[in-house]
């Protein structure tokens, strides 16, 4: 039975085939997915050049009003539905 902490299942399993051929089991971190628009879920620009495996560690989102929730296109779109009242 794994340790405590290996039993979250916010770790992903993996069967990995040692080189003396036993199956073992290694847990790692499930991977994340890019950041994405909450409107038209198209994935957001401006967070960085990442890929969807790189750690987000130290990067900052857009200081913008909706930086890092909506797209330029749907930001600029409420801010005009705002603007018209």
């Amino acid at each position: 039975m794994p340790r405590p902490a290996l039993r979250s299942r916010s770790l992903r399993r993996v069967k990995i085939r040692t080189p003396g051929g036993l199956s073992v089991v290694h847990y790692e971190r499930r991977k994340h997915s890019l950041p994405k628009c909450a409107l038209c879920k198209r994935p957001l620009r401006g967070i960085g050049k990442l890929l969807p495996r790189e750690e987000r560690k130290g990067v900052r989102m857009p200081t913008r009003p909706y930086g890092g929730y909506l797209c330029h296109k749907c930001l600029e779109n409420a801010l005009k539905r705002a603007i018209r009242g």
